[in-house]
């Protein structure tokens, strides 16, 4: 999938709200569920909010360099999210990109 925004702009925060990027570390499906159905439900009209897997942040700044995802995870990452999506009612299946920034691979939702 394309994303509709530059990532080097989401990494820096420019041009989308802060309120709407949150920075995970590694794959937490529970904690990155929640931000999942917070974004999906868009009371504000904002566009829902973007997750970054495989960075770090530091006082809400990506921190550099990336600790990004290991490749190899995808497919298990990937059947997790199906199950989690089959338990959002109703169904909700977030968009997913993976990009390659600085020689790791981080996960966008």
């Amino acid at each position: 999938m394309n994303l509709p925004i530059n990532i080097e702009e989401l990494l820096r925060c420019h041009n989308v709200e802060s309120n709407r990027i949150e920075f995970k570390k590694g794959w937490n499906p529970d904690k990155i569920y929640r931000t999942i159905c917070a974004f999906a439900n868009d009371f504000d009209n904002i566009g829902g909010g973007y997750i970054l897997v495989g960075v770090e942040e530091e006082n809400g700044i990506a921190k550099r360099p990336l600790t990004g995802i290991n490749i190899e995870d995808m497919d298990k990452i990937q059947r997790d999210m199906i199950g989690f999506n089959n338990k959002i009612e109703p169904y909700y299946m977030p968009r997913v990109a993976t990009e390659e920034i600085d020689g790791k691979y981080i996960l966008v939702i």
